[in-house]
């Protein structure tokens, strides 16, 4: 027998808290047109990313993919930083 191959699912979003140890919260965003009405529609989600290094920070742009399940809500793994988010100056 054959196996089939998985497909590979991945997702683009922005970093929204990096406040736990090994965890990132990526706000998601998407856009399409309904089927019926042909609106345009936005809708967001937010998934909870394993980042193992914690390299990622608020406001970041991240590539998260698919992946078993980690904990009771961790699905999704962090691949790659795509931007960063800019730094804040200091106001004296």
């Amino acid at each position: 027998m054959e196996k089939k191959k998985k497909r590979e699912i991945t997702l683009i979003g922005e970093v929204v808290s990096d406040k736990a140890d090994k965890t990132v919260t990526v706000n998601v965003k998407r856009i399409f047109q309904h089927s019926v009405y042909k609106k345009i529609v936005r809708k967001k989600k937010k998934y909870l990313a394993h980042d193992e290094f914690n390299k990622s920070k608020q406001g970041d742009m991240v590539k998260i993919k698919l992946v078993r399940p980690l904990s009771k809500q961790k699905r999704w793994l962090l691949v790659d930083i795509l931007s960063t988010a800019p730094k804040k100056e200091e106001v004296k």
